[in-house]
């Protein structure tokens, strides 16, 4: 007869509920300025391999003559229409292919930065803006058979559809959602720009915008097949373009002026900092103060900061019975060895020790004020249990022998 002990597995994770990215912490009674960029508020975006991308600041200015600004009076916690700005302009990059190359086709491209995310401006224009979808690094390379595609993201793929290895030459046609949008001849034996493939449209008002390039590094026959070397892929979302005009509103934040080239905007409502409190000017970004007096001469505390929200996941219960004990029968051990048997225990899901997390963008956190213990770390409970239960077996199979 066999007993049997009914294991619950609690198949989960518990992870933290968000995580503070604060900027430098400044002092009311002993300030000259008050400005955050990427280097003091990790929110703001900053690449530390891009010359020339910390371009994103929040700071404060005085308008008001009447109001003390904070600094000059250190009890002042108010923050006037107009004061609290906010400001970002493009920078340049060089498409790979330019830099690589000789091609002539394409040369380089601006990047804004927009509240910690960084996005392309179309056609250099700050004003409209998209995602980066790819960009091939310097030496990466795509190898693809004749026929075969490349799944390059957000629906878009490229198409090696006929390739003569010993001519250099390959038809390569670019597709959305299984559309074509363009296709070209690249040809090896040509120059650079002969072997490149742009591909450009009229996008959100502007003519022949540039939104796909790449490059036919080579081509070579195996034993069967043929094969093309694809380098220097550039890609941008043309089908999710983002405008922003004057009067636009981002939390209390109001853009007050855009040109080509730079945003700016300015809260549109007064604030008061109000001590040992938070207040937030956008959705996501707040500025933290501390108790009255933490500061030099009676002033006090105060930084930017930026909660990130982690999802957790749902646990679940997966009961698994082992037998705990066995007569000496032959049959019944067969039975309880086919029963303990660990490649049976196969309804545990594979991923229960994964978590998901919100997109927090490509900038680069600053200090985190989270502190993880061991129960907050990832498939804890579930590694936990697994142990118990191949503990579990081990014991039944020692007196099963």
């Amino acid at each position: 007869m066999l007993l049997f002990i009914s294991l619950v597995l609690s198949v989960g994770v518990c992870s933290a509920d968000s995580v503070t990215v604060r900027g430098e912490v400044l002092d009311s009674g002993n300030v000259s300025s008050i400005k955050w960029d990427g280097s003091n508020w990790g929110a703001l975006y900053f690449a530390l391999n891009d010359a020339g991308s910390n371009t994103e600041s929040v700071y404060y200015e005085n308008v008001d003559p009447e109001n003390p600004a904070i600094g000059a009076a250190p009890a002042n916690n108010i923050i006037d229409k107009k004061e609290l700005v906010y400001s970002t302009h493009t920078y340049n990059k060089k498409f790979k292919l330019s830099a690589k190359t000789d091609a002539t086709a394409v040369s380089t491209y601006s990047v804004i930065p927009l509240f910690g995310k960084r996005y392309i401006a179309v056609n250099d224009d700050a004003s409209k803006m998209t995602t980066l979808v790819t960009e091939q690094g310097g030496s990466a390379e795509k190898q693809l058979k004749e026929g075969e595609s490349w799944e390059i993201g957000k629906g878009y793929s490229l198409k090696v559809d006929q390739l003569d290895a010993d001519a250099g030459k390959a038809f390569v046609i670019l597709y959305k959602d299984g559309v074509e949008l363009d296709s070209d001849v690249l040809d090896m034996e040509g120059t650079d720009d002969d072997r490149a493939f742009i591909v450009k449209e009229d996008l959100a008002g502007m003519e022949d915008v540039v939104y796909f390039a790449t490059y036919l590094e080579n081509t070579f026959k195996g034993t069967s097949e043929s094969f093309a070397i694809i380098k220097y892929t550039w890609l941008i979302d043309k089908d999710n373009i983002m405008s922003i005009e004057e009067g636009d509103k981002f939390g209390l934040l109001k853009c007050r002026a855009i040109s080509e080239n730079w945003i700016n905007m300015s809260n549109d409502a007064v604030i008061t900092l109000e001590m040992n409190d938070a207040v937030y000017f956008t959705d996501d970004w707040y500025l933290k103060t501390s108790k009255a007096g933490m500061g030099t001469d009676d002033g006090f505390l105060f930084y930017p900061a930026m909660n990130v929200v982690f999802e957790t996941a749902t646990e679940t219960e997966n009961v698994v019975e082992i037998p705990s004990s066995t007569e000496s029968e032959p049959e019944i051990v067969e039975e309880a060895t086919s029963e303990a048997d660990p490649t049976v225990v196969d309804d545990i899901p594979a991923d229960s020790s994964s978590v998901s997390s919100a997109d927090v963008s490509t900038a680069e956190y600053g200090p985190e004020e989270h502190v993880q213990t061991s129960e907050s770390l990832p498939g804890f409970l579930s590694i936990t249990a697994v142990a118990g239960l191949v503990m579990s077996v081990f014991i039944l199979n020692r007196r099963l022998e």
